[in-house]
């Protein structure tokens, strides 16, 4: 008998089902590999997308591609256009928040030529990257290329301008008409109405800023008009076209203390003006003049015995309490003005200088400091405020104006010698000169009349009448002898009033001793013009120095 054995059948899988599998897995890999290496995404917020083109514009960083430009869209306000890019997986760490970009193309300015290439291959976005740690992933388009990267070593500081030409982004900064950095920022800070610059200082340029250096605005062209005709110099190209900074020190000068980096300076019109405000740590005072400050402009010197010391802020001062002028309290007369002691103008360590002014002011006022009004130029009339010593000068002390301390003054200077010569004046008027005149001039009438009657009386031929007229006659001359007597004792009385020790006598001699003293007074001035006509309008020259000879 045959036996028929179970035979079990295995499912068989068809081959048409691998194939899907495999591809589905394939695409998943190249999926996955796409994802890990394409790197991240950002978005670029520009003003416009001149140039731009998506799947062509290229992200470099120091020519070297990070990304590139994928997709190109309005904002949704639809008044700028969003740009997104893809950047390499390499690069992520680039994408800090103080990164820049700028678009590449042709640009022609001071410094040069630059962005040629890109005639032929279009424009393309600079990645400037920052120092931060804090990564994102949007990003401004800035409007300029950033002139110095931060790889490049110096230094940054700070300018401050108020009255000088508004200067831009890439001006240079010249020492001693050398290159030595530029203008990075310039913003216009309107509450203060001020610009602000920041500048930059290439190293090892950035130690030849100290603490008393000084910044002004050079134009590139100096005109000089002298007695040996015009003279022009010219600085560079770039310095003639957009002006340039200058930085320096003082005459007679050493350099500071180095500074740090974010320093702050006053940037001013010129080297002139640069020397004046370079003083920073100064005190206020308020001067009340009981005479006329015409003449007396701002900005006029302060000086003590020909050492200036200072500087008038505001002549005559506006200085408001409680609403009202100041000096219009209890019939006040004086005149107030403002000045500034600037302490660096007494010693080049101004904190020195200070702590020296402060604790000696007291005993300088007790021993007589006064301020008084000097005649700066006789032609224009200009004045200026002197500090002097006057040991007759009456006590006073350092009084208090709102928040302004009070310095004491005194009138002095050319308001003196005009009240000097018209204190002379009004004595020499005061002099009864008319009437001693008019009697001497009676007491010679009289004289002159007795005269003629004596001669008349010796002039008679009629002798023998002599006795019968000598009693008429003797009348008349007693009478003209009275007369003669009284006349007498009036000319007495006269010269008496003329004699030493009388009070016509002292007043002569007083007004004598002025006019010595004001003689005395313009002896130097005279002096001064005989050997210098012209030092009313130009400093007076001073004699050289002797020079000692070999002996022969």
């Amino acid at each position: 008998m045959t036996e028929t054995a179970n035979v079990t059948k295995e499912p068989k899988i068809s081959a048409i089902w691998i194939i899907p599998v495999i591809a589905l897995l394939v695409g998943m890999w190249m999926l996955y590999q796409y994802q890990a290496n394409k790197g991240s995404t950002i978005y670029i917020k520009m003003p416009q997308a001149e140039g731009i083109i998506a799947g062509k514009t290229e992200i470099k960083v120091r020519s070297v591609k990070i990304g590139q430009i994928d997709h190109i869209r309005l904002s949704d306000t639809q008044d700028s256009v969003i740009a997104r890019a893809q950047i390499d997986k390499n690069y992520d760490s680039l994408l800090t928040e103080d990164a820049k970009i700028w678009v590449v193309k042709p640009r022609i300015d001071e410094t040069g030529i630059s962005g040629m290439s890109t005639l032929l291959s279009g424009v393309y976005l600079e990645f400037s990257p920052g120092e931060s740690e804090e990564l994102k992933e949007r990003f401004e388009l800035q409007d300029e290329p950033a002139l110095i990267g931060k790889d490049v070593k110096g230094g940054r500081f700070k300018l401050m301008s108020y009255n000088a030409e508004v200067l831009e982004v890439g001006t240079g900064i010249f020492f001693k008409n050398y290159k030595i950095g530029q203008v990075e920022t310039a913003t216009f800070d309107w509450k203060n109405q001020a610009m602000k610059y920041g500048i930059f200082i290439k190293e090892p340029y950035q130690n030849l800023i100290t603490m008393n250096s000084i910044f002004w605005v050079n134009a590139g062209i100096e005109i000089d008009l002298s007695a040996d005709g015009i003279n022009i110099n010219t600085g560079s190209l770039s310095k003639l076209l957009k002006g340039g900074i200058s930085v320096g020190l003082p005459e007679q000068q050493t350099p500071g203390e180095i500074a740090q980096d974010g320093h702050s300076y006053s940037l001013s019109q010129s080297y002139k003006e640069a020397l004046e405000e370079r003083f920073y740590d100064f005190d206020y005072y308020i001067i009340d003049f009981e005479q006329s400050i015409r003449g007396l402009r701002t900005g006029a010197p302060v000086e003590y015995r020909g050492t200036r010391i200072g500087t008038v802020v505001e002549a005559p001062a506006n200085v408001i309490v409680n609403g009202k002028p100041a000096h219009f309290k209890n019939h006040n007369t004086a005149v107030p003005v403002l000045i500034k002691i600037e302490y660096g103008r007494l010693y080049y360590d101004s904190a020195a200088a200070k702590e020296f002014w402060q604790s000696s002011l007291s005993g300088w006022i007790e021993s007589g400091m006064r301020a008084s009004l000097k005649p700066g130029n006789l032609l224009t009339g200009a004045v200026y405020v002197d500090f002097d010593i006057y040991p007759d000068a009456p006590k006073a002390n350092l009084d208090k104006l709102a928040q302004y301390d009070v310095f004491p003054s005194i009138s002095s200077g050319i308001t003196v010698l005009a009240d000097q010569v018209s204190d002379v004046l009004n004595k020499v008027n005061s002099l009864k000169i008319e009437d001693s005149l008019a009697q001497m001039q009676a007491t010679f009438s009289d004289y002159q009349s007795l005269a003629n009657e004596m001669r008349e009386l010796l002039s008679q031929k009629d002798t023998q009448n002599l006795p019968g007229d000598f009693n008429r006659n003797f009348e008349k001359m007693t009478k003209s002898m009275e007369q003669f007597e009284v006349t007498m004792r009036q000319f007495d009385k006269t010269m008496a009033s003329y004699q030493a020790g009388s009070e016509l006598h002292h007043q002569i001699q007083q007004t004598l001793k002025e006019f010595k003293r004001l003689s005395e007074g313009l002896q130097p001035l005279t002096r001064g013009l005989n050997e210098q006509p012209n030092m009313l309008i130009f400093d007076k020259s001073l004699p050289a120095d002797p020079k000692p000879r070999k002996q022969q």
